[in-house]
């Protein structure tokens, strides 16, 4: 198995990747690795992917060399399970705010002694082989990341103790809903935001974690970074499809009206 992803943070490397909120066709995995993403964020929170279209989204990643992670729509061991069964790189466990919701999540992402996950060898995360099973399990949960992503005021409270938690290994800003609950929705240039990414950043370097952000806005990245943040999870392949769209037509009916038509 592969664990690049994880190998490259615990070396203080900086990771750039981003979701995918809605396309589910295998080769857009292949899309995002030529475009040199190094992750991506399978949205399965929000986005309509069923078992299936992530377990061949993951199986074309572990092809390419791109870390495919899911963002579980809970805690519950049968997606955990599954996901990771799959051969996911990890799973990003949204709205955390207590520390027991993400030690649940590492229970069942991990093997013993670190989790109770389940074992089950001959499966896609094993590449169907598995040959002296100790050194497996214990590869395994050395490659497998889990990252609290922190996007309540109760959250942030709680950061430093999330961190913590044994077999977390990164925060994660989800600016959108941390400012719905701070009451000031979109308002990406309130101070309470930029207190948050350093807050987190700080919280995660504290237990010995690293730490990021998931946005569409790059001047945020760039905060992130200054704070230390090295997880940069940049915009969707729906975002990105929708930028390129806007500036196609507007640079077509800008020629056009140029040319009185």
């Amino acid at each position: 198995m592969s664990g690049g992803l994880k190998k490259k943070l615990d070396a203080g490397g900086t990771l750039i990747g981003t979701m995918l909120s809605e396309l589910h066709t295998p080769n857009v995995i292949r899309m995002l690795a030529a475009g040199g993403f190094e992750f991506v964020i399978v949205d399965c929170e929000h986005g309509p992917f069923d078992y299936t279209a992530v377990a061949q989204l993951i199986a074309v990643g572990r092809g390419e060399g791109l870390a495919v992670l899911v963002r579980v729509p809970g805690v519950d061991r049968e997606y955990i399970l599954k996901y990771m069964d799959m051969g996911a790189a990890g799973i990003v466990v949204p709205m955390v705010s207590h520390p027991d919701t993400i030690a649940q999540a590492v229970r069942h992402a991990k093997y013993a002694p670190l989790g109770r996950r389940g074992v089950s060898t001959q499966r896609a995360h094993a590449n169907y082989r598995v040959d002296d099973l100790p050194a497996y399990l214990q590869e395994a949960n050395d490659a497998t990341v889990v990252f609290a992503q922190i996007e309540t005021a109760e959250g942030l409270e709680n950061a430093g103790a999330i961190a913590a938690t044994p077999g977390t290994d990164g925060l994660l800003l989800g600016p959108n809903d941390l400012l719905l609950e701070l009451g000031a929705p979109g308002r990406f240039d309130d101070p309470r935001l930029a207190a948050a990414v350093a807050l987190i950043a700080e919280a995660a370097r504290k237990a010995g974690r690293c730490s990021g952000v998931i946005t569409a806005r790059q001047e945020l990245i760039a905060s992130g970074v200054q704070a230390g943040m090295r997880v940069l999870s940049w915009n969707s392949e729906a975002g990105m499809l929708l930028q390129a769209a806007r500036d196609g037509s507007a640079r077509l009916r800008e020629a056009t009206f140029r040319h009185g038509n």
